[in-house]
């Protein structure tokens, strides 16, 4: 596409076993060190914690800040850290106080921490509660993940419309089952003029 010269000039980078690994680490670095200075810059901050597991069944620590960068809100990923023994929410909590103590980030500033309703995470606030985070930040205010306030809203329906949404759900999932389904489906959108020919998948809300 942009001649030999080019070509040549690709097969002259280094490119050993472990050249892009380190690149990548650097480059991790600057980033995170960027999103550090940005959120001590920022009069104030909130974040988002939480709980998932990767394919080994091992328990990561999720938690992304939102802050003011030059009158804007910005939202990064802060911290993913392996919880190797336990997910209590004293754990969570000495994880994410000992990166804010390592990188000189001031709890003062945090207004706000957003869960979703896990089991892990209720620990999360069950430990906000006891009052070790309000000693830290004593102006933060906790807050439901509000992606979930809608699926939250719609548990204690009557069960003649409860009923309704099982179909629709499964009408759905059975849809997004594999590829085929999922493109005869984008087809028949297409044919009937549709805008939108793709579907989300359902999962349950806790």
């Amino acid at each position: 596409m942009f001649g030999e010269d080019h070509g040549q000039k690709i097969k002259n980078i280094p490119l050993s076993n472990s050249t892009v690994s380190r690149r990548i680490k650097y480059v991790s670095i600057d980033i995170e060190a960027t999103i550090n200075e940005r959120i001590k810059k920022s009069p104030f901050f909130s974040i988002q914690v939480d709980e998932s597991t990767d394919v080994s069944d091992l328990s990561i620590l999720l938690v992304i800040a939102r802050y003011l960068n030059v009158n804007e809100l910005e939202e990064n990923l802060l911290v993913c850290y392996p919880l190797t023994k336990r997910c209590t929410g004293e754990d969570i909590f000495n994880v994410i106080q000992g990166y804010f103590c390592g990188n000189e980030i001031d709890w003062a500033k945090c207004c706000g921490v957003c869960t979703d309703g896990g089991k892990s995470m209720l620990a999360v606030i069950i430990y906000c509660s006891r009052g070790r985070i309000k000693i830290v930040a004593p102006h933060l205010a906790w807050s439901h993940c509000c992606i979930h306030r809608q699926s939250l809203a719609a548990k204690p329906l009557p069960d003649s419309l409860n009923e309704v949404l099982n179909q629709s759900v499964k009408v759905v999932n059975f849809i997004k089952a594999n590829s085929t389904n999922t493109g005869l489906f984008k087809s028949l959108c297409r044919d009937m003029g549709n805008l939108h020919t793709t579907l989300l998948l359902h999962t349950e809300v806790r």
